[in-house]
């Protein structure tokens, strides 16, 4: 399994949360935008859309792969999968347009609650094809950004039900030192994700926050692990916007 597009990337064209938009060249000057911002596969569905649209003013190429996606060791690890197919895979979005992108579900639904996978979104680089003055062919420069956004697949719905109640999370956190300095460690035994949005420690009226917006993701079964900011002092609560869910409480795991 191969450790790929490293989850801790800096956001610099998208404000929709749960995408990370990660620069593999230079800042571009185009945007996209993505919705949902987390597709799931329902249970008893054979395919989930995902739509991208382009509110620039050039055209531009993108290639969208999906990786199955797993957590070891604190860290995400993607690889090459053949259970969830998108397409089309590479397409061309005219200025103001948009595409609707089939997740379609290749195999039968997972015999666990939900199967993660990671949508990657490449925009392919363009080259301009005006040549400066005194300036060789090939001397513009090109750009490309890329995209990360999480794709669940669930387990068939029971009978009677419509479809699959999103399986819990239960969470457990800790702090700790290392040869890195201090990191706050986030423990997920539930059948479900987790998303940590904004999350901080609260005392006695007194919030700390780590960070504002997109924290991260715990898959199930998995333990997560972030660097603790130089001045906080992990004291009273721990709380999160968790899958949505504003100021849920995070219980506090033995050292």
């Amino acid at each position: 399994m191969n450790t790929l597009f490293p989850s801790i990337g800096v956001a610099t064209m998208s404000v929709l949360l749960g995408v990370t938009a990660v620069p593999t060249a230079a800042q571009s000057p185009g945007s996209l935008l993505i919705w949902p911002i987390s597709p799931v596969i329902e249970g008893n569905a054979p395919a989930a859309a995902l739509w991208l649209e382009n509110p620039g003013k050039a055209p531009i190429t993108l290639q969208v792969r999906i990786f199955a996606w797993t957590q070891q060791h604190g860290e995400d690890l993607y690889a090459d999968q053949q259970d969830i197919l998108g397409t089309p895979p590479i397409l061309t979005i005219d200025p103001g347009q948009r595409q609707l992108i089939r997740l379609t579900r290749m195999v039968p639904p997972p015999d666990v609650p939900e199967k993660p996978y990671r949508i990657i979104v490449d925009q392919i680089p363009t080259v301009d094809a005006a040549v400066p003055a005194g300036g060789a062919q090939g001397a513009s420069v090109s750009f490309r950004m890329r995209y990360s956004l999480p794709l669940f697949s669930q387990a068939k719905a029971g009978d009677g039900e419509k479809k699959t109640p999103p399986p819990p999370p239960q969470l457990g956190w800790r702090t700790g030192t290392d040869g890195t300095g201090r990191f706050i460690e986030i423990r997920n035994s539930g059948t479900g994700h987790a998303r940590l949005s904004d999350l901080g420690f609260s005392r006695t009226g007194k919030h700390t926050g780590l960070a504002e917006g997109l924290f991260g993701y715990v898959l199930p079964g998995a333990t997560m692990r972030w660097p603790l900011p130089a001045g906080v002092e992990p004291q009273g609560d721990l709380i999160a916007t968790l899958n949505g869910r504003a100021q849920s409480r995070i219980e506090r795991l033995p050292e």
